[in-house]
């Protein structure tokens, strides 16, 4: 372990050995990499080599150049995570000052929300249909629990509303096996936006059954 939070070993390390071959974890080189590639070879060498890609040249007029990356994304220290679709579902620098915006906790927890998207199959018994969450409250990643008493897996489909019934996000649909099993979200809405502190109901669809659950969202 570094001494202190380390992209390179808490999060690359993290994701390769949980996640191989479905996240990438990119380091832009925002600054010019220099004649012949100098500056990032000067950087390799203090930060004694990195696993992860560096996209190079990124201040040099580049298509990675100014308006694309630095503008939306910051010049230094700062930390994204965009899901496949291409939304932003963590930014750093609108959570945290320059000099204290790498929380690993906090972008590995939005990477398992995106990843480990589907049920978790945890082999417990069930003995009603139920959904519940944990925490609640919550701040951050959640974990929905549904139970099916059934002997057979049925179609599982949860969305979140506010508490005027408008939809703010819809999870991927799923599969709810036999006993009782749990699906991930971050907290967030549909287009990666953190949602106000409050209260919030889960709708839960399991094989023709409406189920609604409450949850509160803090800061």
């Amino acid at each position: 372990m570094a001494d202190g939070p380390s992209v390179e070993t808490d999060v690359w390390g993290t994701v390769q050995g949980n996640y191989p071959g479905q996240v990438q974890v990119l380091g832009p080189d925002v600054m010019s990499s220099g004649p012949g590639g100098a500056n990032l070879a000067q950087f390799s060498a203090i930060v004694g080599g990195i696993s992860f890609p560096l996209l190079r040249d990124c201040a040099d007029g580049s298509s990675l150049s100014d308006t694309n990356l630095i503008n939306p994304y910051f010049q230094r220290e700062n930390y994204v995570v965009i899901n496949k679709q291409g939304i932003i579902r963590y930014h750093a620098a609108n959570l945290w000052p320059f000099g204290n915006r790498l929380h690993v906790a906090e972008i590995l927890g939005t990477v398992d929300s995106l990843v480990i998207h589907g049920l978790d199959a945890g082999g417990e018994p069930a003995h009603a249909w139920s959904v519940t969450s944990s925490p609640n409250p919550a701040h951050g990643l959640i974990t929905f629990t549904l139970a099916n008493p059934t002997t057979g897996d049925v179609p599982a489909r949860l969305r979140v509303l506010d508490v005027s019934g408008r939809e703010v996000v819809r999870l991927p649909d799923a599969v709810a096996h036999s006993g009782v099993s749990r699906v991930f979200w971050d907290g967030r809405g549909a287009h990666g936006e953190r949602l106000a502190p409050g209260l919030y109901l889960v709708q839960a669809e399991l094989a023709g059954r409406q189920l609604v659950h409450r949850v509160a969202i803090t800061r």
